[in-house]
Formats: C-alpha cells, sequence, structure tokens
C-alpha cells in the first residue's frame, strides 16, 4: 500500500485534502492487518481501512480490570470507578476537548504541539501520579494499551496522529490546518491496538475519559472513533452499550466511523460502536474527495448512519513532522468531530445530544445519499456552526445610571 508522505518543504499553507504528491513522494511502511489494517480491495492507494484492533475472545466475560485503566494485573472491584454523586462535579473551563481514542497521537509533532491538551495536575517526567488518578505522568493522555501515561506507543500511531491534525492541527503555515484549529484540544487516548482486545480496551479508555471529566474537571466534549467490528454476541453487544451509556452520561459525544465494506449496507450488521443506538452517537460515513458523492470504498446505510464528510485524499499530521494523505471512513469522522468542537466553543452550554442533533438538521442534502444515510445529507461544517452561534442567548444590556 502507498502512502502519500509529504516533508515540511513540500507542502502549501492549510492545503487539506485535494493536493497529490505522488510523483515526488517515498513509500511509507504499509499498515499490516496485524496492526489491525486491512488494505485489501480496490481501494485508492492512500486508503487506510478501520483499525479493529485484537479480538475479543469467544464467550469471554468482563475481565475484572475491565474498568479500570491501571494496570491490568490490579484486580479491581465492581464499580471500584464509579463517580460518587455526593461529591460536587468540578467545574469544566477552557477550551472544548476532544479525544482521540486510537493508536497514539503525536504531541510533538511541530504542527500539533500547541494543539494537545495539558493535564495541569501532572508534572512531565517526575514518575509520579501528581494528579492522583492512577495513571503516572499523563501530560497529553494515556496509553490503555499499557497502562502508561505515554499515549505516543504501540501501534497506528500513523493512524491516531492523522486523526489528531484532522481535527485540530494549527494555522502556522506549515502541512494542513486543523478544521477546529485555534478553538479545541486534543487529548491522546494511545496504544488502543496493543494489550487487551478492542473491546476492553475501549471500555479502560470511556473510564479513563469519564474520570477526567467528572473528577478532573476536563472539558471532554467529544470522543472520536475511528476504528470497529462486527460482534454478534449479546455479550458484547451488551458491553460495548454499557461503555457508551457511560459516555452519554457524562455528556460526551461519540462521534464513529462506519465501515469501510465497498458499498455495502450495514442496516444489519452489529457493528460497534457505531451501530449503537443511544442519542450520543454520531455515525460517518466518507464522501469522494469532490464531495459529491459517496466514496466507493465507504459503507453506508439509512438506519444506522447519520451523514458523510470528505475522506478521501485528507492531507493531515503523520509522526516525524510529516504529512501525509489517507482515505477512509477513519478520515470523515474526524472532520464531523472537529465541527462538533466548534459548535462546543460557540455555545459551551450546549448538549451532546443537542449538537448531535444540529449537525443532523444543518446537513447539505444530497441526492446520491437518499436511501444511503438516515439524514439523506452530508456534514455542511458552516451551517452547523452557525446553528450552534444561534443558540446563544444575547446578555440582557446593561444601562448604566446618569445624573
Amino acid at each position: 500500500m502507498e502512502i502519500h508522505r509529504k516533508p515540511p518543504a513540500s507542502v502549501g499553507p492549510t492545503a487539506r485534502t485535494s493536493e497529490s504528491s505522488s510523483a515526488q513522494a517515498p513509500k511509507a511502511k504499509a499498515l499490516t492487518v496485524r496492526d489491525g489494517f486491512d488494505t485489501r480491495g480496490a481501494r485508492p492507494s492512500n486508503f487506510v481501512d478501520r483499525p479493529k484492533g485484537r479480538p475479543t475472545p469467544p464467550g469471554a466475560s468482563v475481565p475484572a480490570s475491565a474498568f479500570t485503566y491501571g494496570s491490568s494485573n490490579v484486580p479491581v472491584k465492581p464499580g471500584a470507578n464509579k463517580v460518587d454523586p455526593s461529591k460536587e462535579k468540578p467545574k469544566l473551563t477552557g477550551e472544548p476537548v476532544i479525544a482521540v481514542i486510537d493508536g497514539g497521537v503525536d504531541f510533538k509533532h511541530t504542527d500539533l504541539d500547541d494543539a494537545m491538551w495539558t493535564n495541569p495536575g501532572e508534572v512531565a517526567g517526575d514518575g509520579l501520579d501528581n494528579d492522583g488518578n492512577g495513571v503516572k505522568d499523563d501530560v497529553h493522555g494515556f496509553n490503555v494499551g499499557d497502562g502508561g501515561g505515554d499515549p505516543f506507543k504501540g501501534e497506528g500511531t500513523d493512524h491516531g496522529t492523522h486523526v489528531a491534525g484532522i481535527i485540530a492541527a494549527e494555522d502556522n503555515g506549515q502541512g494542513n490546518t486543523g478544521i477546529a484549529a485555534g478553538k479545541a484540544k486534543v487529548l491522546s487516548v494511545g496504544g488502543l491496538y496493543d494489550g487487551a482486545d478492542l473491546l476492553t480496551n475501549f471500555e479502560r479508555s470511556v473510564d479513563y475519559l469519564v474520570k477526567m471529566k467528572t473528577e478532573h474537571g476536563v472539558n471532554i466534549r467529544a470522543a472520536n472513533a475511528s476504528f470497529g467490528d462486527s460482534y454478534r454476541d449479546a455479550a458484547s453487544q451488551k458491553r460495548w452499550t454499557a461503555a457508551v451509556q457511560k459516555l452519554a452520561d457524562a455528556d460526551i459525544l461519540l462521534v464513529a466511523a462506519t465501515a469501510n465494506g465497498n458499498g455495502s449496507n450495514m442496516n444489519n450488521v452489529p457493528d460497534m460502536p457505531a451501530n449503537i443506538d443511544l442519542p450520543n452517537v454520531i455515525t460517518v460515513a466518507s464522501m469522494d474527495k469532490k464531495n459529491d458523492k459517496l466514496a466507493s470504498y465507504s459503507s453506508h446505510g439509512d438506519k444506522v448512519v447519520d451523514l458523510a464528510a470528505v475522506g478521501e485524499d485528507v492531507l493531515s499530521t503523520v509522526p516525524g513532522n510529516q504529512w501525509e494523505e489517507m482515505s477512509g471512513t477513519s478520515m470523515a469522522t474526524p472532520t464531523v468531530a472537529a465541527t462538533a468542537a466548534r459548535m462546543f466553543a460557540e455555545n459551551p452550554d450546549l448538549t451532546a445530544v443537542q449538537v448531535r442533533d444540529l449537525l443532523l438538521k444543518t446537513v447539505e442534502l444530497d441526492t446520491d445519499l437518499k436511501g444511503k444515510v438516515i439524514t439523506g445529507g452530508k456534514l455542511d461544517i458552516n451551517a452547523a456552526i452557525a446553528a450552534a452561534k444561534a443558540t446563544v442567548e444575547p446578555k440582557p444590556e446593561t444601562t448604566v445610571a446618569t445624573r
């Protein structure tokens, strides 16, 4: 598989999706099925499939450590990480934070270093759990694969870094500019494809995010899920749903990618987490690079997929201060997550459900999407942001008494 890699000198300012560099770009090391990336099929040369992570063993029950984000060797009592309702919740402040649950993000990338969330309760590199959340040195996020505080380890870091750049890459004249540049921060939950299976790692990721929001006041408003797989057993489906419900209870929007099934219909597929029917879930298909039809590689489903967004030939960050064009529903999904971040920035009082509803109500209808996605439309970034801004109630005017 060829991926178009661009060194900093060859990239023009704020380019995002249409520029190709196949003539001069060196070939990057191909992602493999072992990494969770299925690269088979007649697809764009820069195509990357949704990572599937490691499969859940058949009939596996919830492991004792599934609901903690510390060491997987430490037994945890059921409910140990549940929020105590008697405790006063910390006030959420600052820019909206978007969690990228994926392979880790290169937080030292010159186009991302100022876009990363930084944990104010941690002292970088001292080897201590300064904020008492169970993770040492989680300065920019958490590594669910090894339970540590460095998210930039393990498989799929190209994928996670690319997703993060679509959301918030800096407007600095290099590479691409993220849709929410300067308006949101990225919290990296890396290591998703390492250690335990995908489902268990997702459960641990959710627990970390919920704890950081509800107990530490981190303004986490959405989580990007550019991964997924089919889970046909009822026990696994129940676990997926319970984890996403935790996000809902914490008022966190889950933006999920549908499959890259070359036009397959996902209506009757137990695709997790994309097809979970909860009001905080928004599921995304991919438009082609011209934004005029569903991309040939994208799946669809007029009962389970909400809308589509551009996901073909999207230029974004990859590790090592470089940029690549990639294609897939994995690239369309952070476009929606970033738009949601912009909406939360316009009106911090909006809930996850309200932002989801506004995203769906402001789509641009497209005849090619009729019968393929629920709304029959594609993301309209400007309309969605304007709709969020319109919900802000004007402050009452104050009059100054005069003599």
